[in-house]
């Protein structure tokens, strides 16, 4: 009896049911495929298509090479403090008022200075003496003493009587108009607009130095205009820093806004201002724009 129960057992559990059997049989074909893929895994190396390059090859020739050249410019540039020397100025005579640009640096003018000389002749400026050289901006004394053996002035224009200041005909400039300043040589509309504009912000010059303020006049023309020029002191117009107001303050250039306002406000403070020393001495104005202001204010 048990004997046969135990094969009713074993029967049972070695059969299968045809649903059963079909994932058997597919579990098997999945592990064998599982198998087969990790053999083929395990024993082949996939072939890396070997890549061109050559245009990479030539790129860094081509880098080396210029490298290479660099490098030997760099060893020239390097060599020249040695082999270069700025040339001597040479020694020739010349007449300032006719002589080149090349002439002038050959005789050792920098650049610049030679501009300003040739501005100075082509606003009018003429030398009649050697020592007329010195009115150039910037010619300093060594190198004046270097060309003053070398001036020859031509003929005709030294046989020019140098005519006395008395004589040149000059120019108000606290009273002259636009049109007077265009007569000016190196004056044209635009420039003359321009000072007399910047003389009524000031209230008038004090000084001819002062047109050198207004932009548009170099050193060269300025020169070549002072003989001409005269100032009339007495037509400065003054502000009243008791009555002024910060508006009319800050329009003058030498003051601007921030300094008006402090003026303003010390004046409300104090009162009254008795004396323009209270100025520098409570720090709205530095001792230089106290001096230059001087000529334009009044209590």
């Amino acid at each position: 009896m048990e004997s046969r129960y135990m094969k009713k057992l074993l029967r049972d559990f070695f059969t299968f049911s045809a649903l059963e059997k079909k994932g058997l049989v597919l579990l098997i074909m999945l592990l064998l495929m599982i198998t087969a893929l990790n053999y083929f895994l395990a024993h082949h190396t996939p072939e890396i298509p070997a890549r061109d390059f050559t245009l990479l090859e030539k790129e860094l020739r081509s880098f080396e090479q210029q490298l290479n050249r660099n490098r030997d410019d760099t060893a020239i540039i390097t060599d020249w403090p040695a082999a270069w020397q700025e040339p001597s100025p040479e020694e020739f005579i010349f007449d300032p008022n006719t002589a080149t640009t090349s002439e002038l640096l050959r005789l050792g003018l920098s650049s610049r200075l030679t501009r300003t000389l040739l501005s100075y002749r082509k606003h009018g400026g003429r030398f009649y003496r050697k020592e007329d050289l010195k009115k150039i901006y910037g010619l300093e004394p060594p190198l004046y003493a270097r060309l003053a053996p070398l001036v020859i002035i031509d003929a005709p224009l030294a046989s020019t009587p140098i005519r006395p200041a008395s004589v040149i005909t000059t120019v108000n400039i606290n009273a002259c108009d636009s049109a007077d300043f265009e007569k000016l040589p190196g004056i044209g509309p635009v420039l003359a607009r321009r000072i007399v504009r910047y003389r009524i912000l000031l209230g008038g010059f004090y000084t001819t130095t002062q047109l050198k303020e207004v932009y548009g006049i170099s050193d060269s023309l300025f020169t070549a205009l002072v003989p001409r020029l005269a100032t009339d002191t007495s037509l400065i117009v003054k502000i009243n820093l008791n009555t002024a107001t910060e508006k009319v303050l800050a329009r003058h250039p030498y003051i601007g806004k921030y300094t008006a306002g402090g003026i303003i406000r010390y004046r409300n403070r104090a009162k009254t201002i008795k004396n323009l020393e209270e100025l520098t001495n409570n720090g709205i104005l530095t001792p230089e724009n106290l001096e230059k202001l001087k000529k334009y204010l009044s209590i």
